[in-house]
């Protein structure tokens, strides 16, 4: 089974060439767009706990904010303090992905 990676220059490269644009453009607003992206999955705190960045029809990144917490530790029988952290989900809804497999 042969697997394909599309790297972010071919990405360039191809959009450079369908829109017409010069590859440094189009490098310009693709970091740009990664940059915005960053933004605001990087948002979520303690106040705006949740952020959908709807990427394309279909597909979209979940930020979700989770917050400080105490767990127990099994090994050790001792309780830690775990830092909070954002969770990142990537989705694919049912009909992209159908529209994917032809159907």
């Amino acid at each position: 089974m042969d697997s394909k990676i599309i790297t972010k220059e071919k990405l360039i490269r191809k959009i450079s060439r369908i829109t017409g644009k010069d590859i440094f453009t189009v490098k310009k607003i693709h970091s740009a767009l990664e940059d915005i992206i960053f933004d605001y999955a990087s948002s979520v705190d303690e106040n705006n706990t949740e952020v959908t960045v709807k990427l394309f029809e279909g597909i979209s990144l979940n930020a979700s904010y989770i917050p400080k917490q105490k767990r127990h530790n099994n090994l050790t029988g001792k309780d830690i303090l775990v830092d909070s952290k954002t969770k990142t989900k990537f989705n694919i809804t049912r009909h992209y992905s159908e529209k994917i497999n032809g159907k």
